[in-house]
């Protein structure tokens, strides 16, 4: 653990990227910051105090281990004016004494002080309180942590509807783990090496009454807490990216392709082309078509798969609609589909689509005017349902290969989305799809989860 000597704070790219995540975030009104180091310390609270000032709220700071000079210093730094926005009334740096301990500690007389503050800050025309508090008076007070504790969610109870946002600090060199343990269990949101982070641990009040939240290991607790921050920011960064990229690839593909279509169809009826440039164009032709195809699929791939849920599922609708769909746009095809499966599933709820998928896949892989597909439906366990789609042909290895690998790479890419929308839709209930050629035959396997007798 560094000593007061070695602490180093994060530095201002990280105190500024504490500042965006306040501003971008939902706050909850009770957070709790977790350091080891002072300078860690003094950058987390002027990044929360600058912030809350720069969004017109009022920012009251008790010092306690800090003397209010250091304070003030680190907000000067934060480019907070401290003399200016203190004869305003802006900000108050105070001794936490002063509302603490003034006479010993009395938790009654706290939550009034703490409540007067906040009505001041309302009466001013203020959008509400931005508090940050040492808790290291603790160590001076003759109570337990859980009183403390207690005084905090009397706090909460005491002034619900004014609009005040808590940050309270705790030194991971003065709390002991179980202590440590405990206040992280009580905050919805935490502070932790400069990640702010949605608390996985947090437990009502109730249940920590009640002794269930009990915990030695504090510090694992904090680390999985930032871990699991930094992983959904992450998740959240590369969504929106894609989402980007797929809306404006989709757009450019579409717009481009709508002119291309145009001058391939006027170029069509031209009657000067010999019969090897008729066949060029319609060539063209059918390539850009395909291409618009896959395009939409991606859309229909965005809105549903990104927003599906599951639920147990009458699978005879299911094979029902899909059979129906495919024939609307394949009239000549031969669909042999069982008469009355009554079977319930647990699947996403675009169980259809992955069926329908596998049915036009049989269909368009066949050269035959009028193709031929199979479904049948079995129960190869007592938990699970088999769905199988057969056809004449076989998928192209290619296709299958990126399957098996679980990527697409840049010797080997699937020219459709239909088998990765298949899989998808398969695993998100738990459930598996397979790709099965053999005697000159394709079956695609669905194996579900069987819901019920």
């Amino acid at each position: 653990m560094p000593t007061e000597g070695e602490s180093i704070g994060f530095g201002a790219r990280s105190q500024e990227n504490l500042r965006a995540e306040f501003a971008g975030r939902d706050l909850d009104r009770h957070l709790a910051l977790f350091y080891e180091s002072t300078a860690a310390q003094l950058d987390t609270v002027s990044a929360f105090l600058s912030h809350g000032l720069a969004t017109g709220h009022r920012c009251v700071y008790l010092a306690d281990a800090n003397p209010q000079s250091r304070i003030e210093a680190a907000l000067r730094d934060a480019d907070v004016d401290v003399a200016a926005r203190a004869a305003a009334g802006d900000l108050a740096v105070r001794d936490a004494s002063e509302v603490y301990l003034d006479g010993g500690f009395d938790s009654s007389n706290t939550v009034t002080e703490l409540r007067s503050e906040a009505e001041r800050s309302a009466a001013g025309g203020y959008e509400g309180l931005w508090l940050a508090g040492e808790n290291t008076w603790a160590f001076g007070a003759e109570k337990s942590f859980d009183e403390i504790v207690d005084f905090e969610f009397a706090f909460d109870s005491a002034c619900p509807d004014e609009p005040v946002t808590a940050l309270c600090q705790y030194d991971l060199r003065r709390f002991d783990e179980a202590a440590a343990a405990k206040a992280l269990r009580t905050h919805r949101q935490v502070v932790f090496d400069g990640t702010l982070c949605e608390n996985p641990f947090h437990v009502s009040l109730e249940a920590y009454r009640s002794g269930d939240a009990e915990h030695p290991d504090a510090r694992l607790m904090l680390e999985q807490a930032r871990g699991l921050a930094e992983s959904n920011r992450e998740l959240d960064r590369r969504e929106e990216r894609l989402t980007v990229l797929n809306r404006v690839l989709r757009h450019n593909i579409r717009n481009d392709l709508n002119v291309v279509q145009g001058v391939l169809t006027e170029l069509s009826r031209s009657e000067s082309l010999t019969a090897a440039e008729a066949d060029r164009v319609a060539a063209a032709a059918s390539h850009a078509d395909a291409v618009v195809e896959t395009a939409a699929k991606a859309r229909y791939i965005q809105r549903t798969i990104g927003r599906s849920t599951v639920e147990p599922t009458p699978l005879r609708p299911a094979i029902e609609r899909a059979v129906e769909e495919v024939r609307i746009e394949y009239p000549n095809a031969r669909i042999q589909a069982p008469a009355s499966p009554e079977h319930v599933v647990l699947a996403d709820v675009n169980l259809d689509v992955a069926l329908e998928e596998a049915i036009r896949n049989g269909i368009v892989h066949q050269d035959d005017p009028t193709p031929r597909v199979e479904i049948a439906v079995s129960i190869p366990t007592s938990e699970r349902v088999r769905i199988e789609v057969q056809n004449p042909g076989s998928i192209p290895e290619h296709e299958l290969r990126c399957l098996r690998e679980t990527r697409e790479t840049p010797l080997a890419h699937g020219s459709g989305l239909g088998l990765w929308l298949m899989r998808w839709i398969a695993e998100s209930a738990n459930g598996t799809v397979e790709f099965v050629d053999a005697d000159d035959r394709t079956r695609v396997r669905f194996e579900l989860y069987r819901v019920g007798d």
